[in-house]
């Protein structure tokens, strides 16, 4: 079974169980209208990368002490991730020396806590599962077209990088799930682009000996194959 990356996309978007669900619709349309006002926050100009990354730890370690109580914080938690997260993308490729992990992992154990606060019924457990999974949506393709973009603009240094983009820009593909993918707003329906992207990208990195071409053209099968085996 061979197919494109566009095919995925396709698939992905129009075959999840969860698509008529009318509970999760209503929260799903109120998530809607929280996240596409998020575009309208400004990111953080001031500082350089290292001081850009102190102020988004800063904010994950107050999250973490007081932690997320209720929906009010909810909202408030993910609005500045947001802003903090799109400025991090901005200056993406000023990070190379940057130490992420305490990010990574303090991030993490806030969305376990996120999670753990709607098992005690502080939260709702539709508002944890729709916000969050529009997080993750909004997240993954904010990122994919970030690396996409470098990628087509021919803003990478090494091998290194360009497979780094690279599999940044496959992951939401990889990573959505039939449940996830319902949180898909029309405003986030990028897959579609992305995934038209992919072939000219790949062309790009195999003429600069970045990738191996054959490696490459399995990975939209791979990726169908792979959803296919969880529906």
């Amino acid at each position: 079974m061979d197919c494109s990356l566009s095919d995925v996309a396709y698939v992905k978007m129009h075959t999840s169980p969860y698509r008529d669900d009318a509970e999760l619709d209503v929260i799903n349309k109120k998530a809607t209208t929280f996240f596409a006002a998020l575009d309208k926050q400004p990111i953080y100009h001031q500082g350089n990368a290292r001081e850009k990354i102190a102020l988004y730890r800063s904010f994950l370690e107050t999250t973490k002490q007081h932690g997320i109580n209720n929906q009010k914080e909810l909202l408030a938690f993910l609005e500045t991730e947001d802003r903090h997260f799109r400025t991090f993308l901005t200056n993406i490729g000023e990070y190379t020396d940057v130490g992420l992990e305490d990010v990574t992992k303090m991030t993490e154990e806030i969305c376990t806590d996120i999670f753990r606060t709607a098992s005690q019924h502080r939260l709702t457990s539709e508002d944890a599962m729709v916000y969050m999974g529009m997080r993750t949506c909004r997240r993954l393709l904010l990122n994919a077209k970030v690396c996409t973009d470098l990628l087509k603009a021919g803003k990478v240094n090494s091998e290194a990088q360009a497979n780094a983009y690279m599999w940044m820009s496959l992951q939401p593909f990889l990573s959505m799930d039939s449940l996830t993918i319902t949180m898909l707003t029309e405003t986030q329906q990028q897959m579609t682009d992305l995934a038209a992207s992919f072939p000219k990208i790949s062309e790009r990195l195999v003429a600069k000996g970045y990738i191996d071409p054959e490696r490459t053209a399995r990975i939209p099968t791979q990726l169908m194959r792979l959803y296919i085996s969880v529906l």
